[in-house]
């Protein structure tokens, strides 16, 4: 079976979801996405180029997700402290804090001086929180994430359900808005004909005079409703014009909103389908699921689906062994200073492989997951090492595995704390020359998928 790797998704490091004091945002972003934050968690709603369809996906998908994403806001909060106290303290933002190669605290003038005595113990008394934030801050550094490295496979998503869903799109054309009119004049009251009793009688000439005192008020009358029909009329004429285009343009986009609607209604009754047959559509969910995944370190992926959907070929560009971390700190129990030790090279290359392996079980989740219609992949890692015979640097391909979607779902995906990456990719047709120390030794990737 022959495939073109025609599809790249360049996977920028760091952490995508931010949860925060003032609600979540996405810091590097899911491309074509928008981002709603609610009680039953984080949604991104993708749009799929070419498709007109857009989809509904959980961007939270795992509790170690949410709580790296806790952890980004508290180093984001720590260095907003850091420089709060240099803003407001001139004597401390003329300062330099560095450490020595053993982890001892250096501080210096910005001229590069050592500071007194006396002034270096009044620093660290007034400054004590402050210093302990900062050597906080160099100890991430120079652990470099260590634990969000080893342990990429821990957010792997479950093969068997998908948590797509198509996104209805709602109408946005604005609705016509009725026209205000000026309010009609309230009708005169026509004057109630008087009732006489037995005193009218009694008295000479006061029925006559209420008669006559009514007949007047109902010519007063008369005047008045003649010129509130004459208003009334004038108005109507004047409104008559503006309501009927009113209504006509009502009607239009009530009959627009119902063909938008339908369509919506259409794309998603046929979501599950296209997901499940239209490799453009299938395509497009995958590299929109890929791109919002959180990395350490920047990863590069091609892929390409056959023409049935059921059958994917990845090639995943794996970071260096180099850009690892090749040593550890701690803070001191009583000094304000670190503890920096080396790491074994041994150390380094299991580290390395541990996380190579973690990278290539969550593409794999991330996979299957997305693709429900997907049966087989073939998954290659492959990364960037010097040629001792040539000196040049060349693609040297570390692992390569057939997976079946059968034999992926038999991993306990409610306790992956306990699954070792290494030894769960052992479980599929795997190439691979790796000796227990971590040593990679570079294979010929699988190529065809029976």
């Amino acid at each position: 079976m022959a495939f073109r790797f025609r599809n790249s998704i360049r996977i920028a490091p760091g952490i995508r979801l931010n949860i925060g004091k003032n609600g979540v945002s996405v810091s590097a972003g899911v491309r074509g996405a928008t981002v709603t934050a609610g009680s039953n968690g984080v949604y991104g709603n993708v749009g799929l180029p070419g498709t007109g369809l857009s989809y509904r996906t959980r961007l939270d998908k795992s509790a170690n997700q949410r709580k790296r994403s806790e952890q980004e806001e508290k180093h984001q909060s720590r260095r907003e402290r850091q420089q709060a106290t240099l803003d407001f303290n001139k004597d401390f933002s003329e300062l330099v804090l560095t450490l020595d190669a053993k982890g001892g605290l250096l501080i210096n003038t910005v001229a590069g001086q050592p500071l007194p005595a006396e002034e270096h113990r009044k620093l660290l008394l007034n400054y004590n929180v402050e210093i302990h934030e900062w050597l906080a801050e160099q100890m991430d550094k120079i652990n470099g994430n260590i634990s969000l490295l080893l342990n990429p496979h821990l957010d792997i998503l479950t093969p068997d359900t998908t948590s797509l869903r198509h996104q209805v799109d709602p109408f946005t054309e604005p609705k016509p808005k009725q026209p205000i009119f000026e309010p009609w004049p309230l009708a005169p009251q026509k004057p109630v004909e008087p009732q006489f009793t037995w005193k009218d009688s009694l008295l000479p000439g006061r029925k006559n005079k209420r008669l006559r005192i009514w007949e007047e008020d109902i010519e007063a009358w008369k005047v008045s409703h003649q010129a509130w029909q004459i208003k009334v009329n004038a108005l109507e004429q004047a409104q008559t014009a503006p309501l009927q285009a009113y209504r006509e343009a009502l009607g239009i986009w009530r009959a627009r909103k119902e063909i938008h609607d339908t369509a919506q209604r259409e794309l998603a009754a046929t979501f599950a389908d296209r997901l499940a047959t239209d490799t453009q559509v299938m395509t497009e969910v995958l590299k929109a699921e890929l791109n919002a995944l959180d990395w350490a370190r920047e990863t590069l992926i091609d892929f390409e689906l056959d023409k049935t959907g059921r059958y994917l070929k990845l090639d995943v560009d794996l970071p260096e062994i180099e850009s690892f971390p090749t040593q550890e700190a701690r803070q001191g129990v009583r000094d304000l200073r670190l503890v920096i030790t080396d790491k074994s090279p041994t150390q380094v290359r299991r580290e390395y492989a541990r996380h190579i392996h973690g990278v290539i079980l969550r593409v794999i989740g991330t996979a299957f997951h997305s693709l429900p219609s997907l049966e087989t992949l073939i998954i290659s890692g492959y990364s960037q090492r010097l040629n001792t015979a040539t000196g040049h640097i060349q693609d040297d391909y570390l692992f390569s595995a057939k997976v079946k979607r059968s034999v992926f779902a038999g991993i306990n995906f409610h306790n992956l704390k306990e699954v070792d990456p290494i030894i769960a990719l052992e479980r599929f047709e795997l190439v691979r020359d790796m000796s227990k120390s971590g040593i990679f030794r570079p294979i010929e990737p699988i190529q065809a998928i029976d």
